[in-house]
């Protein structure tokens, strides 16, 4: 009778062990799935910018120069051309394969019209929100960042003013600056740009882009100086070419290959290059869109890389009007007062990660 007793014990004792080991090793498969789900959530994803020509809601802002995007105004800005502008750009987007994972976009009026924008049908499958700060542009024009926020946590935001020396009057948009985590690990530094235009001439504003530079270069040094291999990532358009003053001398924004200490790598190089472009002025191709990473990122040292080492224009035949004598642009909202329908003025710019 005792020897079964005991039998029965240890068998009973052996039972629960077994059970505990079996709790324990599911335990740790489950926190392995959910650590390789983390690691992997961003690979094969995107991170785009696209400048959205002129993003405005069809109400008039008393504080800004918006009466032209008006049901009355000069572009006669109703809710029926409001609406297919939203589906145009959300059209866009959704036709870069690799799903983008954050979104700089430049033009956008308001918090309203990036809201519509994300609710737009293409672009609800992504659980988007985003970050904005008014600027003081005098058209009422910002940048604004859209993130997916099953996969980007966003630990700090800002918005960097860039102003003049001596000119209280300059009035220009805002540098967005948006600190945040990829998959719960993978730390990332993001910039939106939309620099000075050229429309008093590229000699007579470069000075502004210069400015716009040289606060830039600020933040990043300040960066690298705490780590060396952080993972910046620079969107924007910059309105000058990759090999103008601003970007490859004050911000040091090198061709891949060319680079030295603490320079950054701008991956739209090689298509200035070649004559490609993400904007046409005069009926010539121009890249004053561009995507700019540390050299971290291009190392692939701190989790964070690019496939192809490389970044790509979104040059879809759906994105482009052609002219009868077979030249081409970007197929755009208006071509100076009159309405097209088309996209933007602009061709969008992404890299995919790995």
């Amino acid at each position: 009778m005792k020897t079964s007793f005991i039998a029965l014990f240890s068998f009973a004792l052996l039972l629960s062990c077994e059970w505990a080991e079996n709790i324990a090793n599911n335990k740790l498969n489950e926190e392995n799935m959910k650590s390789t789900q983390s690691t992997s959530s961003f690979k094969g994803r995107s991170i785009v910018f696209y400048n959205v020509e002129n993003l405005f809601d069809t109400e008039n802002n008393p504080r800004t120069n918006d009466d032209d995007f008006t049901p009355f105004g000069e572009y006669r800005w109703d809710e029926e051309r409001y609406e297919k502008k939203l589906n145009r750009l959300s059209e866009a987007i959704n036709l870069i394969k690799e799903k983008p994972i954050l979104i700089g976009l430049s033009e956008v009026e308001n918090y309203k019209v990036i809201e519509d924008l994300i609710e737009t049908s293409e672009m609800t499958d992504v659980n988007y929100k985003y970050v904005h700060f008014d600027s003081p542009d005098r058209r009422g024009i910002d940048v604004a960042l859209l993130y997916d926020q099953d996969a980007f946590e966003v630990l700090e935001s800002k918005k960097i003013p860039v102003t003049l020396k001596n000119n209280r009057n300059f009035k220009t948009r805002d540098i967005l600056y948006v600190h945040g985590k990829l998959s719960n690990e993978i730390e990332a530094h993001v910039f939106v740009n939309h620099w000075s235009s050229r429309r008093e001439g590229q000699k007579e504003s470069e000075h502004k882009r210069v400015r716009a530079a040289s606060i830039l270069r600020e933040k990043i040094d300040a960066i690298l100086a705490k780590n060396e291999d952080a993972n910046i990532i620079i969107l924007g358009d910059f309105n000058d070419y990759p090999t103008n003053k601003s970007l490859q001398t004050v911000l040091r924004a090198k061709e891949a290959g060319y680079e030295k200490e603490g320079d950054l790598i701008n991956l739209l190089f090689d298509e200035h290059q070649n004559d490609e472009g993400t904007a046409v002025h005069q009926r010539e191709w121009s890249v004053l869109d561009q995507i700019i990473i540390s050299q971290a990122i291009y190392d692939h040292k701190s989790g964070l890389g690019i496939k192809n080492q490389d970044a790509e224009i979104l040059r879809e035949n759906k994105l482009i009007f052609t002219y009868k004598d077979g030249g081409q642009k970007p197929s755009a909202t208006y071509g100076g007062r009159k309405y097209y329908g088309g996209y933007s003025d602009h061709l969008p710019v992404y890299i995919v990660l790995k």
